[in-house]
């Protein structure tokens, strides 16, 4: 007996049996899509070889292939889905794959894969792109870093971030760019400029040995200036502790804010930084930074627990959901303070809510001291 079944399910369409007829199961999966024989198969790998070859497509990634497993066939039937597609392609073509497998060095162009739906970029499958480097290395392919999403509220710090990453391994990556996060970043230009640049450092091989091995650390964050046709600036970011703000017992009438000491490691700069609630529940309202007891800085937002501000040193800031994923953005009414090198004092304040109220943790980040890049020849 079939029970809890739903008839059509899928856009199929929904069919008469008679008494004593036979019935097979198909199987499916999240993508809600059914797994083919290897018959079916064929017939499908032979459709696409069609549409590549009368459209002159020559530009795909082989994802999801490996529902060639429902075939029941094995690594056999997922193997056999991309070499039936590629030996009927009549013309040239790169080709990537989801499944770094060895039998697909005989096929790919490149592997490349690491998905950027998830949060921002260091979010997003950081470790599983950073471990396929080794693996690349090993079967002589291109290093790859997997696909970035170029959204309306990326940041220079996340761009650069991967940025890094990439001169550091001297690996290529894939970016999702559309038209639209184009129009509502405010900063679309300056990405891509810094994608620009960077990439003709990486491919001009003008990072030292040195340089590279500290960007393959996914700790280290690092800014690159244009120094006029001879190179680059480099500086690696430095961070300051993470300085707690907690609610506790106060006696009556005393101060709710917390006194620390800053210091600011390098040069003149603005301030850059972010503010993050960490815990359980709550959320923590009327947040005020106080540099040395005459720049007063108020938020007009709270916090809820998981939740980042971020301040980049402009007057844009951002607020990511506890998945990295943008909430929220606004403009600071003025602009931020210059910080000078030296020893500052820091005073934070804000009203804890909820039955157990997270913590503000925030953490500031300078630019280092600058180390300059030759331009190579490429």
């Amino acid at each position: 007996m079939l029970v809890n079944c739903q008839r059509g399910a899928f856009g199929t369409k929904a069919s008469v049996h008679a008494a004593g007829d036979s019935v097979g199961k198909l199987l499916d999966h999240p993508y809600m899509v059914f797994f083919p024989n290897l018959d079916l198969q064929n017939e499908i790998c032979n459709n696409l070889a069609r549409l590549f070859n009368e459209t002159g497509i020559n530009h795909w990634d082989f994802d999801g292939h490996e529902g060639g497993l429902g075939t029941g066939e094995g690594d056999y039937g997922v193997e056999m889905f991309s070499k039936q597609v590629t030996d009927k392609i009549d013309h040239e073509y790169l080709v990537g794959t989801s499944n770094s497998r060895t039998f697909y060095w005989n096929i790919g162009s490149y592997y490349n894969w690491g998905e950027p739906w998830y949060g921002g970029f260091k979010e997003s499958m950081e470790g599983y792109r950073i471990s396929n480097q080794a693996f690349l290395d090993r079967n002589y392919m291109h290093r790859m870093l997997g696909w970035y999403l170029l959204s309306g509220y990326t940041s220079m710090a996340d761009m650069e971030w991967m940025l890094a990453r990439a001169a550091g391994y001297g690996a290529g990556f894939a970016m999702v760019a559309r038209p639209e996060a184009l129009r509502t970043n405010p900063i679309a230009g300056e990405l891509l400029d810094a994608i620009r640049e960077w990439e003709i450092a990486r491919n001009s091989s003008s990072f030292s040995e040195d340089q590279k091995e500290r960007m393959k650390d996914p700790k280290n964050e690092f800014h690159l200036v244009k120094n006029g046709e001879k190179g680059w600036t480099l500086s690696q970011v430095l961070f300051s502790p993470a300085y707690t703000y907690e609610m506790f017992i106060r006696q009556p009438g005393e101060p709710t804010y917390s006194k620390f000491t800053l210091e600011q490691p390098t040069g003149k700069q603005n301030l850059k930084f972010r503010l993050r609630a960490i815990g359980e529940e709550g959320s923590i309202k009327n947040i005020r930074l106080i540099i040395d007891n005459s720049i007063e800085l108020a938020f007009p937002h709270d916090l809820n627990t998981g939740e980042t501000l971020i301040a980049d040193g402009t007057r844009s800031m951002i607020i990511l959901d506890k998945t990295g994923k943008r909430k929220t953005s606004f403009q600071f009414p003025k602009d931020l303070p210059v910080l000078d090198k030296g020893t500052h004092t820091l005073t934070i304040d804000g009203k804890f809510e909820g039955n157990q109220p997270p913590k503000l943790e925030t953490q500031f980040r300078f630019d280092g001291l600058p180390e300059e890049v030759v331009k190579k020849k490429s």
